[in-house]
């Protein structure tokens, strides 16, 4: 089989297994988009060669018409005068916008609950809640340093990975090809690893480990050490106090065993020592101003390699980073006034000021010289993440530095920027092509390649263009699936017909990402985390007839289930 012939049957593909994920308790299969074949046994990757394109290199260099050659993974040349090999699948790309693979500063995407993992060298700290509960009275209360409650730093994203979580898919599909994933469980909840979102487990790992994280999570409640936010701090100090002791010790005993006491295995420490002397990032949580001080701070009297992790208040003391040289993981997930509070409830000068200046955040760090790069946070979805992007671009984030919020400055602070962030000659070849300009918001994605293997995405329907006939204003009662679910809509509708507004179901809060409503037919777009790291898009159709409705909700175009719904005291006219 020629090469040529190898890359079709790459890109043909297959749509994976079926895949789980609940949606208000139901089983959801995966998308349909993904064309990804995984291979038992080696067989060169596909050969391509995108034509006519212009390319976003992520460098500051923009090619107008030019070429991208990818071969065996990776990019061959690009340049707008590069020779294709003949036995290359040429893509005429003419219209559309190669850009460099997106990059999650941190996440969960594709990675498998923790499910219970004990604390460390002998507390407690587990992931599921429900088997937590059931071991509670088997396990001992942490009442001291040495207990190492809710540490698991021996824990490696790399070993927790999925690769047919239908999250993958969804990321991907929206241009995401990598991520930073971390276990979120305990006060040190173990090492992160840059990933491919394609892919089997072994082929999905770039870097492991790239990190280590720490999340300043209490233990365990007021009875158990430690119980509260300054037990915490102190304890991560003790920690690695006794992981520089340990070393020490360690290094004597080496040096001359004979007569001496050996060194006790602990397997608690081990990875706080390879993380000082490896300079890994260490991702702390630092969203306020106190935090991020104290971060700097501790990173500074531990000989940890601090990144600061959330950043909406980084705003204010962004020459104090800058000063400090530590990178920021900014989190997309802009403040809202909580939803569930009295309406009619002062909010606080500070909670005010925090939802007012948050999005201003990246455009004074990237004025302050600070190297930051974007995150999902509780975004909930690629869309919204998307979404808040364009809220920081309108802050006055030039789009520039917003590419590299999602390409190179990741890729850079976890380092793995020799692999990662740009579109060069040597690099892998994660790439996503677009049909206009990137933070755009009607721009669709036309491809994306991942490993340099391409998976393609079907253009829209376009939206009708037909004036709303019916008003779809106020709260709607939706009985899902014969009434066996129940589910509130919030809508509000602009003149030219478009849906914003909320969906809360029984697994929590969906946010409306789009919708329309065209004569007397409506189409409302949601996304839901329905799990860590695993978030689903629905997509609502169906006709309205005064202060009733009935349609079908879509989950990723591969599951169904009818609904009806009712406005209990008619619309807001």
């Amino acid at each position: 089989m020629n090469r040529t012939a190898l890359a079709r049957r790459w890109a043909g593909g297959v749509v994976p297994g079926l895949l789980l994920a609940p949606l208000f308790g139901l089983a959801v299969p995966a998308p349909a988009a993904a064309q990804y074949m995984p291979s038992q046994t080696p067989v060169p990757p596909p050969f391509f060669a995108l034509q006519n394109a212009r390319i976003v290199t992520g460098t500051g260099a923009v090619i107008e018409n030019g070429t991208v050659v990818v071969a065996n993974g990776l990019i061959e040349a690009v340049g707008a005068d590069v020779d294709v090999p003949g036995d290359a699948w040429v893509i005429d790309a003419s219209g559309l916008t190669v850009y460099p693979g997106l990059f999650d500063g941190l996440s969960q995407v594709g990675m498998i609950s923790q499910g219970g993992n004990g604390g460390g060298g002998g507390g407690g700290g587990g992931g599921n809640p429900f088997l937590l509960l059931a071991q509670q009275g088997n396990q001992p209360r942490t009442v001291r340093p040495e207990d190492r409650p809710a540490t698991n730093s021996w824990l490696n994203a790399a070993d927790m990975l999925d690769p047919d979580s239908d999250a993958i898919a969804t990321w991907r599909s929206a241009g995401f090809t990598n991520a930073l994933v971390a276990p979120d469980d305990g006060i040190v909840t173990g090492q992160g690893a840059v990933v491919n979102l394609a892919g089997g487990a072994q082929e999905m790992v770039v870097k492991a480990p790239a990190a280590l994280r720490i999340t300043m999570s209490g233990a365990g409640g007021f009875r158990s050490f430690p119980g509260s936010l300054m037990g915490v701090i102190s304890y991560v100090r003790q920690l690695y106090l006794d992981a520089e002791h340990s070393r020490q010790y360690e290094a004597r005993y080496m040096a001359n065993p004979s007569g001496q006491p050996r060194p006790t295995y602990d397997r608690a420490l081990g990875p706080v020592q390879a993380a000082i002397a490896g300079g890994w990032p260490t991702v702390m949580p630092a969203n306020e101003v106190r935090e991020i001080r104290r971060a700097i701070k501790l990173g500074r009297d531990t000989g940890a390699r601090p990144v600061l992790a959330g950043g909406h208040e980084a705003y204010e003391v962004a020459d104090e980073i800058a000063a400090a040289g530590v990178p920021v993981l900014v989190n997309a997930d802009w403040p809202e006034r909580n939803r569930d509070v009295d309406p009619e409830a002062e909010e606080s000068l500070s909670s005010l000021k925090r939802r007012a200046y948050a999005p201003t955040t990246p455009a004074r760090l990237e004025e302050a010289g600070v190297e930051w790069a974007f995150y999902s946070g509780s975004a909930g979805s690629p869309r919204a993440l998307m979404n808040n992007v364009r809220t920081a671009i309108e802050n006055g984030l030039t789009e520039e530095a917003a590419l590299d919020g999602l390409t190179g400055a990741p890729a850079r602070i976890y380092g793995v920027d020799a692999m990662l962030g740009s579109v060069e000659a040597g690099k892998i070849a994660n790439l996503v092509v677009t049909d206009g300009p990137l933070f755009d918001e009607d721009t669709e994605i036309r491809m994306v390649f991942v490993d340099g293997h391409r998976f393609e995405e079907e253009a829209p329907e376009p939206r009708p263009t037909e004036a709303p006939a019916v008003d779809m204003n106020g709260t709607w009662l939706l009985s899902l699936n014969n009434d066996s679910q129940e589910a509130t809509a919030e809508l509000e509708v602009s003149e030219d017909g478009t849906i914003s507004g909320v969906i809360q179901g029984e697994r929590g809060e969906q946010r409306i990402v789009d919708g329309w409503v065209s004569g007397n037919e409506f189409s409302i777009t949601v996304t839901g985390s329905m799990a860590p790291g695993r978030e689903v898009e629905i997509v609502y159709t169906g006709t309205v007839e005064g202060d009733s409705i009935e349609g079908n909700a879509s989950v990723e175009g591969r599951f169904n289930m009818d609904f009806t719904g009712t406005r209990p005291g008619g619309g807001v006219r």
